[in-house]
């Protein structure tokens, strides 16, 4: 089923080496165009242009930031 509207970034964090973390909630985490979106939306970490994920839920998605990054939103 086609998404129409996602919202991509939930959040921003910095890790522990000063870059910074996105919070994102979207279908494939490449932030693509809405009327592209298919699938259902779920969380990811985005760093340097690069999507982490995907992550089953918020926190989950929030753990790793933390775990992975050093980054705490």
């Amino acid at each position: 089923m086609p998404i129409t509207e996602v919202v991509r970034i939930l959040a921003t964090a910095l890790a522990a080496d000063g870059r910074s973390v996105g919070l994102l909630y979207d279908v494939d985490g490449q932030m693509g165009a809405d009327e592209d979106a298919v699938g259902p939306p779920t969380f990811w970490l985005r760093v340097d242009g690069v999507s982490h994920g995907p992550f089953d839920g918020e926190d989950d998605a929030v753990v790793e930031a933390e775990r992975r990054f050093g980054a705490r939103f």
